[in-house]
């Protein structure tokens, strides 16, 4: 009984002690899963960074290889730099060169120009004073009368312009001026206050000339002349209206047209007019017949006003 009693002693002692160390067991066993869970965590951590550390280094790897060939073309570029550089700096020193060159053929061609327009100025002051010579010598060599027959208002002015420090020729210059412009006043309408004061101009011409000596009495009988002219076309006006012959026959036209004639020649007769000398009063003279040989009835009553 007492082996009985003292074997379930020892096992209850074992169970105890078997219990215990299962306890312990379970408690090893719960740590070491947690250790594992979090070593497996340390692990897939470790993985991830790895991962991420190869995309890094991969990516690295890239830009570095960009960076190398960038690099090298930045050598290259270096290089051709150095190479333009070179270039840019001959062109630099050529264009120098040639803008020196420039600069000298420059002062060359202003020294030529200089040379050139002084020749020139002298050439046409001489070639001036040929001509002034000319002029003077074919003033000098002409007597008045001549001077008279070959220039005109404006080449006279011109010459006395050209030989302004002749006191001689400015002289005769001026008296041929005079003469012209006197003469120019049978060009245009009666003005007897222009014609007075040319008359007192011609007076003042010392020199003796039968082409001065007429133009003085044709000056001075324009007024006589022009008052005959207003006289005959007056007559022909009056004739106007006392006459009509249009629609007649041609016999009819033609004996009034000849009393028109015999006024026109009654006043060519009687002032003994000539046409060359009063050049103004000749152009009415024709005016006149260019109106009147086609149709005598032509009015010329404005033909008075230009009188």
């Amino acid at each position: 009984m007492k082996k009985v009693v003292f074997i379930i002693l020892i096992l209850c002692e074992f169970s105890s002690a078997f219990a215990q160390n299962q306890n312990d067991f379970v408690d090893r066993f719960s740590k070491q899963v947690i250790e594992i869970d979090s070593l497996k965590k340390i692990v897939k951590a470790e993985k991830d960074s790895t991962q991420q550390q190869r995309k890094l280094n991969h990516t690295l790897q890239d830009t570095l290889r960009r960076l190398r060939s960038d690099l090298a073309s930045l050598e290259e570029f270096k290089k051709e730099k150095k190479n333009i550089d070179s270039l840019l700096r001959q062109k630099a020193d050529s264009i120098t060169s040639l803008q020196k060159e420039i600069s000298e053929k420059d002062n060359q061609i202003t020294a030529e120009n200089q040379k050139s327009e002084k020749k020139a100025r002298e050439e046409n002051e001489k070639g001036k004073n040929e001509i002034l010579t000319t002029i003077v010598n074919s003033y000098k060599n002409k007597s008045f009368e001549e001077l008279l027959k070959s220039p005109t208002k404006q080449s006279a002015q011109r010459d006395a312009e050209l030989i302004k420090n002749s006191t001689e020729l400015k002289q005769i210059l001026a008296d041929v001026e005079k003469y012209f412009s006197a003469k120019e006043l049978l060009d245009v309408k009666l003005d007897a206050v222009q014609i007075k004061s040319h008359q007192i101009q011609l007076e003042q011409i010392k020199r003796e000339s039968a082409l001065l000596s007429k133009l003085k009495e044709t000056i001075g009988n324009y007024q006589v002349f022009n008052e005959g002219l207003k006289e005959t076309l007056g007559k022909i006006v009056v004739l106007d209206k006392a006459e009509a012959v249009s629609g007649m026959s041609k016999e009819i036209q033609r004996k009034k047209f000849d009393k028109i004639l015999a006024e026109i020649s009654a006043y060519i007769f009687n002032y003994d007019f000539n046409f060359s000398n009063y050049p103004y009063l000749s152009d009415i003279f024709l005016e006149i017949i260019k109106r009147k040989q086609p149709n005598p009835d032509a009015d010329i009553s404005d033909l008075l006003k230009r009188l």
